[in-house]
């Protein structure tokens, strides 16, 4: 990996080999729309282009903020209309904890304990908002 940075030639949404569909600039709106759809699909959400779709990619380590994450995703997803997709690994507590949120909202909530680079790909392609 590359601290505090990404490699641009492999994140490039123009060639990224694990993207649904590659896109650019003049197909941008498409492209990302339809790798949102192909993200619902692969990770079991109802597949629609008018629901947002937030996703965090991260550790999860107190200093990551999960606590305030699994605190906060109940109460979004109860009071908004929102999708949310989570990929991370980290402590057991907080892997625990989000796989029951996403038992109680399972038509609105995944979390993908587990390492997955293409998802993580897939994920920054077809999300509507990147959870940071």
């Amino acid at each position: 990996g590359i601290v505090n940075g990404m490699d641009v030639s492999e994140w490039d949404p123009t060639k990224d080999k694990f993207l649904a569909v590659n896109y650019d600039v003049t197909t941008a709106l498409e492209g990302k729309a339809l790798n949102k759809e192909a993200l619902q699909a692969e990770v079991g959400l109802p597949v629609d282009r008018k629901v947002p779709l937030v996703a965090f990619i991260g550790r999860l380590e107190e200093q990551k903020g999960p606590d305030v994450m699994i605190a906060a995703i109940p109460e979004i997803v109860k009071e908004e209309d929102v999708q949310i997709v989570l990929l991370g690994t980290g402590k057991k507590k907080f892997e625990k904890l989000l796989k029951s949120i996403e038992e109680k909202f399972p038509s609105k909530v995944r979390a993908v304990v587990r390492f997955n680079a293409p998802l993580a790909h897939q994920m920054m392609a077809g999300a509507d908002v990147l959870a940071v």
